[in-house]
């Protein structure tokens, strides 16, 4: 700089020396650098346009002006010349840096350089200056940056073109407890933890820097005391003027929180569709919570029926746990019951000052409990169904960390809460009857199921109730009235009972009643039931007289299976029907009438069988869209000359349990083909015929190899074929049950879950099968109107058919109004009396006739 201004001023004095009138030559017009030239008075004499510039007068205005004015804050004497005498020493004087005075007032950095000249004896004063603007700026400029550097959070490292560390912030100390000194030339792998990734992570690092542009990049290093730590790279490769890379700018994000707070999410995610229980959930949240906040311990309460309940917790010691189980879901309830009665988070920062709970304050300070924190787990739909809470062993506020921990698992606890409160309708829908809202025959099957493997601990007796011939009451009365009758009935039954006594329904006009009573009082509950029944009943005005018979048996559970126990209960109620009915029988061994009856509807079946006795019919299922026939069911139907018409609920029971099932199946498999193939032959457009199939026969090996038989001896194409199964049955021996769906899909044939929505299947295995289309049961049709919780359950079975590409069938479909709410939810085929009973072949083929004559609407 100095060199620069020197040189400046001999060109200057070289250039005018020979005539001083030469000083506005286009040479020091031309300057780059301020000079201007006085005379001994201090007076400016000339001024180059870059002193212009720099001070803002005029070449005019500035000849006119006085060195004094223009550096009025110099400490050195400018209007004093330099001795230009000739024993001096041909040398420019640097006098510092100093502020320049503009026209306008404004103060301008400047260095200041100056030498002297003598022509025709007078002497003047030549003065350079360098405007250091720009040099201050940049120097300012330096000073913040580093100044950032040294402040700011991140860590900043700076790494050679052979990624060493030349350079490391403070921060670094912070984040990973090395002192910046420490990593001075250390390789940039130093920061890695030392895991099996370091070497993915090193190979990620040179490929990315190896496209010449900045990237992000997480990587795992160990912080102090060796707690695993996550780090986000930004890095900047600077690249010299050669092209080569210069130097790396490397900046570090902790991101740990983030990661662990993702991680959670996503483990709790992943176990909210492991069909984990409530409690399973939320106690491997609680946990995973007190991982990442060691500080803390974390639990949630549920407000169950206005009381608090455990939900799910971690550490907490069980006494404190215990302290607040049980306790009122009000403000009474401490800090999660006030939570839950407010809707407002609580905050507890000092057990040893909180004046609203002494109770629990007293056994948070005898477990070291020193503050708590409680934020309502609110649902979707406004319910507070329970508080989520952090414990700290040391007093004050929640921080940030445990704000956005719980800001997140709160929204996670609300989804298992919601998945297990959908989970739980379901499950009461399925296991209560629609009609009288008792628990129905699946109840039954699982409580059985329960005593069979942990047997009361004082006898339970079974009774089987049953109305005497009540299906001609039904025909006489119509279905509605007959409902209200059995509405009736249940209301008599339930006041009839004492104690702890259960009230089933399982199917039509039957009731099961499971009390613990011993034999005497039994015995009065039975003639109190039978008492009870002798009043007529009053349906829209019409009394109506019912009797009923009942068949008792006792479960003891002394090597006694429960559901030999059941069928005991019904061979005393055949004992008591053929008794003279309205009265009760107790089962003994010596009853074996129902044994006889199965030994001979077995034998009869077998004949029926063999001489093709058995006939199939079929009833319509038909597309909500389009009002066309989609395709029909195949249903077995048996009469017999000695029996009388057998109902498919009396011989396909003993048709399993006789093995005679599958010579059953395969005779209904090749009639319904080569039914199909007749109406292929004459054009009758019946799309797709189905098929029932027990859990036996779908577990045969012979089965696929059979269906292809068929199919190719009556020439069928296997897309016209479907086979249904009921939910409960896909479910038994599972993994057989996927190879044998699979292999008939294989094949071509279409593969029905029939009664969905009354089994155990979950969402998983429904998704595993190959399944085509599903089937609701008729039971959901019974309360499905415009609302309601059955309307609910329905639509959503619709939409999880949907998302897994099923055709969705209503079963059971008796009204216009029923098929016109399924509509709207979006159902794609009906099938019910509404659009007609099941008929044989000929019946069909008039009602096809009829309804493609007639513009039958669809509802």
């Amino acid at each position: 700089m100095f060199r620069r201004a020197t040189t400046t001023l001999y060109i200057v004095k070289d250039a005018i020396m020979p005539d001083i009138t030469q000083i506005s030559s286009p040479l020091l017009e031309k300057l780059p650098m301020a000079v201007m030239m006085a005379d001994v008075s201090g007076r400016v004499v000339y001024g180059n346009p870059r002193a212009c510039d720099l001070t803002g007068y005029t070449p005019t205005d500035l000849a006119e002006t006085r060195l004094g004015r223009l550096f009025p804050d110099q400490t050195v004497d400018v209007t004093t010349p330099l001795d230009p005498s000739p024993s001096q020493d041909r040398t420019t004087a640097d006098d510092g840096t100093t502020t320049l005075r503009r026209r306008d007032g404004l103060g301008v950095p400047v260095r200041l350089y100056r030498d002297s000249i003598s022509w025709d004896g007078a002497l003047y004063e030549l003065v350079a200056l360098l405007d250091l603007t720009e040099e201050e700026q940049a120097r300012e400029n330096a000073e913040i940056s580093a100044l950032i550097v040294q402040a700011t959070d991140r860590g900043i490292l700076v790494l050679d073109p052979q990624y060493r560390i030349t350079h490391a912030n403070r921060a670094i100390t912070d984040l990973m407890g090395m002192e910046p000194a420490a990593l001075h030339d250390a390789p940039f792998g130093t920061l890695l933890s030392g895991g099996d990734s370091d070497i993915t992570t090193l190979r990620q690092f040179r490929q990315h820097l190896a496209r010449r542009t900045g990237f992000e990049l997480d990587i795992h290093t160990r912080g102090q005391q060796g707690r695993d730590l996550w780090l986000r790279c930004a890095v900047t490769p600077h690249y010299g003027d050669d092209g080569r890379l210069a130097d790396i700018i490397v900046i570090l994000h902790d991101i740990t929180h983030d990661r662990q707070l993702r991680e959670l999410q996503r483990d709790v995610v992943e176990a909210l569709t492991d069909q984990l229980s409530l409690r399973e959930l939320l106690d491997f949240m609680c946990r995973r919570i007190e991982l990442i906040a060691p500080d803390c311990m974390a639990v949630v309460m549920l407000g169950t029926g206005g009381v608090l309940r455990t939900g799910g917790h971690g550490g907490l010691p069980m006494p404190v746990l215990q302290a607040f189980d049980g306790l009122e879901a009000s403000t009474a309830g401490g800090a999660c019951g006030t939570a839950i009665a407010t809707a407002q988070e609580v905050v507890v920062p000092d057990f040893t000052t909180e004046t609203r709970w002494p109770a629990l304050r007293t056994v948070a300070a005898r477990h070291g409990i020193a503050a708590e924190w409680a934020v309502p787990v609110i649902l979707r739909n406004g319910d507070v169904a329970g508080s989520f809470s952090l414990y700290f062993r040391a007093p004050g506020q929640p921080g940030a960390w445990h704000r956005r921990i719980v800001g997140a698992c709160v929204h996670l606890a609300m989804l298992a809460i919601e998945q297990q409160r959908s989970r739980d309708s379901i499950i009461r829908l399925s296991y209560t009857d629609r009609l009288t809202c008792l628990p129905n025959r699946m109840w039954l099957n699982r409580r059985l199921q329960e005593l069979a493997a942990r047997p009361p601990a004082a006898p339970l007796s079974i009774m089987v109730i049953d109305l005497d011939r009540f299906r001609k009451i039904v025909q006489a009365l119509g279905q509605g009235r007959a409902d209200q009758l059995l509405l009736e009935l249940a209301t008599r039954l339930r006041n009839a009972m004492v104690g702890r006594d259960v009230l089933v329904r399982t199917e039509g006009d039957e009731f099961v009643v499971l009390t613990e009573e011993n034999a005497p009082d039994v015995t009065l509950l039975a003639e109190r039931i039978i008492h009870n029944l002798e009043d007529p009943f009053t349906v829209d005005g019409i009394p109506v007289s019912i009797s009923g018979s009942i068949g008792i048996s006792t479960f003891s559970g002394e090597g006694q299976d429960a559901e030999e126990c059941l069928r005991q209960a019904y061979t005393a109620l055949a004992q008591a029907k053929k008794a003279g009915r309205c009265c009760y029988r107790f089962f003994h061994p010596s009853m074996n009438r129902q044994a006889d009856d199965h030994v001979i509807l077995a034998s009869a079946l077998r004949e029926a069988i063999a001489d093709s006795r058995l006939t199939l019919v079929y009833q319509p299922q038909v597309n909500l869209r389009t009002g066309e026939l989609h395709g029909v069911e195949a249903l077995s139907r048996w009469d017999d000359p000695v029996l009388g018409m057998v109902s498919p609920g009396r011989f396909i029971p003993v048709a399993e349990e006789t093995g005679q099932i599958r010579a059953l199946g395969a005779w209904s498999l090749r009639v319904a083909c080569e039914q199909m193939a007749e109406w292929i032959a004459r054009d009758i457009p019946v799309p797709t015929v189905s098929v029932n199939m027990s859990a036996i026969q779908f577990q045969d090996p012979e089965l696929v190899s059979q269906l292809a038989t068929i199919l190719h001896q009556t020439g069928v194409p296997p897309e016209r074929l479907i086979v249904e199964l009921t939910e409960t049955a896909m479910i038994e021996n599972f993994d057989q049950t996927v190879t044998t769906a699979t292999a008939i899909r294989n094949l071509g044939i279409g593969l029905s879950m029939d009664d969905f929505g009354t089994g155990y299947s979950s969402l998983s295995n429904l998704a595993s099968l190959p399944i085509s289309e599903v089937k609701i049961d008729r039971s959901f049709m019974n309360g499905f109107g415009s609302t309601g919780n059955v309307r609910q359950v329905v639509t959503a079975i619709i939409r999880i058919g949907h998302t897994l590409g099923m055709t969705v069938i209503a079963e059971g479909v008796e009204d216009a109004a029923q098929c016109a709410g399924l509509r709207d939810i979006d159902c794609d085929v009906v099938q019910g009396y509404y659009f007609g009973r099941p008929m044989t072949t000929a019946s069909l083929d008039t009602w096809i006739r009829e309804r493609r004559s007639e513009a039958v609407p669809v509802a």
